[in-house]
């Protein structure tokens, strides 16, 4: 990974430097440490009020867009109460969670190198301070959007999965309820002699009835059960 990719604090042979990544702008900054002066990458002098200035304007920029996605996941987030259908954050899912991390490493980045420039820039300390610290503000604000984010996608798995699971048994109480009546059918209908009620003038009658108590039994047997497992 190339400087260009990630704010830091760099050690050079005759310099010291720090490069700021910005987010919502496409230019990004390198501010050059030498003989007790600031430069800007182009070589021409710079001061410390001109440092700051882009430090603030890059924070700016991270703080809208920590704000931005945490309304994101506010409005993702109603579907805990059941208010809001998930198959739009399903859709959004991957992409949100890309750039959310992608912003998560981004802005660790800027923190730290911030952190080091405060600790080897004396003359910067005391204007560093509120920036450093707003920067680690943010810093764990990320973070706790990406997990939320996670836990977002952990709950609507855990609702198909009921959804699922709830499918399946349902399909096998209706399983256990046909099977015995497709025997009792199979069974009397083979064509056959000596059938047992084959005499009886009300056999089907007899057979029917057996068939609907023994639906009945089943059937009050599994809800019981059911409702034990609620």
């Amino acid at each position: 990974m190339s400087e260009r990719d990630i704010s830091g604090y760099f050690y050079d042979e005759e310099c010291e430097y720090v490069y700021l990544v910005t987010d919502g702008s496409e230019q990004n900054y390198k501010f050059i440490f030498k003989d007790d002066k600031i430069y800007a990458q182009d070589g021409s002098q710079s001061g410390a009020e001109e440092f700051i200035r882009v430090v603030k304007k890059i924070t700016s920029e991270f703080r809208a867009k920590i704000a931005e996605h945490s309304a994101q996941l506010e409005s993702y987030e109603k579907i805990y109460a059941g208010k809001r259908d998930f198959t739009k954050f399903i859709k959004k899912h991957a992409i949100l969670k890309y750039e959310i991390r992608k912003f998560q490493n981004k802005i660790s980045h800027f923190y730290e190198a911030l952190a080091i420039c405060q600790n080897e820039r004396p003359e910067l300390k005391k204007q560093l301070k509120n920036y450093v610290y707003e920067a680690g503000v943010l810093k764990n604000a990320a973070c706790e959007n990406a997990a939320r984010i996670d836990d977002i996608y952990a709950h609507i798995q855990s609702l198909k999965n009921d959804k699922i699971n709830r499918n399946i048994y349902i399909l096998t109480l209706l399983s256990a309820l046909f099977l015995p009546l497709n025997f009792i059918t199979g069974f009397f209908g083979m064509n056959t002699n000596g059938m047992f009620l084959n005499g009886f003038q009300n056999g089907t009658a007899i057979v029917a009835g057996s068939m609907l108590a023994l639906f009945a039994t089943l059937a009050g047997l599994f809800y019981f059960l059911g409702k034990r497992r609620e």
